[in-house]
């Protein structure tokens, strides 16, 4: 069992205990300067922990050369059967990504970091399966899930290749600099009298001229980084699958042509989407049954109400190993 944003008192109150008393282990991580982290858990009769490793996901100097800040985590615990075939096992990971709906260039950064630590895990025990769980703040039409899910080589379209430009304090304020107003156009001098440029249309011009030719020369630079960091994702983040990935073909009333099978919600709240996943390797396992999702009349108008805990409604699967 996977949980994101459990927090620590709540864990030190409740969860730990009700896991020991079930007959559950289970591991929780938090961040440094949030009262919350992620936890995985497990019922000890059937596994036992053979590793397990946390990852700070702030550490993307290592992927782009640049420290993030957002303070997020993921648990890796690798697990191994008790009592079936005592050389199979799990390679499970947790994580919640960075939060922010414009930051998708730093969440691929994470992304390749938690693939990095799980690629250090599966080296380390090859004949183990992979179960990546987790809130990745991530829609079914991001690049992110694209890089994640296809065949290599993925192509990603133009619009999933806008949003993966790094934004800038200067994307997100309006300037109120009088200085950079545009300058006079030769019609407008002209019909002021005169058909030479003032040196303060002069100095106008040449100052936008300026701005524009930074705006290109960072724009060159910000393409070459993502760039970059989708051609590293592609050469080193194995390809999973998605538990709930055919979901609308179980249930058609959720298909949408923008997030394809996904289903149209995992979070039901101000804002309505899918964020969360389960993800798998599909070389080593096959899902038999996903739990069905509540309908729509029975959270509206959002979560967390008297019979949702959260505001995200729980993702649940039962695999089975390829033979």
């Amino acid at each position: 069992m996977c949980l994101q944003e459990v927090y620590t008192k709540n864990w030190d109150d409740t969860y730990d205990h009700w896991f020991k008393r079930e007959g559950y282990g289970a591991q929780m991580f938090q961040s440094v300067y949030k009262s919350h982290g992620v936890s995985v858990s497990w019922n000890k009769e059937r596994f036992e922990v053979v590793d397990q490793l946390c990852v700070r996901m702030d550490g993307t100097e290592q992927v782009c050369g640049e420290k993030l800040e957002t303070d997020n985590v993921a648990l890796i615990v690798v697990l191994r059967f008790t009592e079936e075939d005592k050389d199979a096992g799990l390679v499970v990971s947790n994580t919640h990504l960075y939060w922010k709906p414009s930051a998708c260039f730093e969440r691929l950064q994470q992304q390749v970091l938690l693939q990095r630590a799980v690629r250090k895990m599966q080296d380390k025990y090859p004949q183990y399966a992979c179960i990546s769980c987790g809130d990745y703040n991530t829609t079914p039409d991001d690049a992110g899930y694209a890089l994640l899910t296809m065949p290599r080589p993925v192509t990603l379209n133009e619009w999933q290749l806008d949003n993966l430009l790094p934004q800038t304090q200067a994307d997100e304020e309006d300037s109120d600099d009088s200085d950079s107003a545009k300058p006079l156009s030769y019609s407008e001098m002209a019909a002021a009298g005169t058909c030479a440029e003032t040196d303060e249309s002069i100095s106008k011009r040449r100052k936008l001229e300026d701005e524009e030719r930074e705006i290109e020369q960072q724009l060159q630079r910000d393409t070459q980084r993502v760039e970059q960091l989708v051609n590293t994702m592609q050469e080193e983040g194995q390809v999973l699958k998605s538990c709930y990935g055919t979901y609308a073909d179980v249930d058609p009333s959720y298909r949408t042509e923008q997030w394809k099978g996904e289903p149209v919600y995992t979070n039901y709240s101000l804002w309505k989407g899918t964020l969360d996943y389960i993800f798998y390797s599909p070389n080593k396992l096959a899902v038999h049954e996903v739990l069905s999702l509540p309908k729509e009349d029975k959270l509206m108008p959002g979560i967390p109400n008297d019979k949702f805990s959260s505001d995200h409604v729980s993702l649940v699967a039962r695999f089975g190993f390829n033979r």
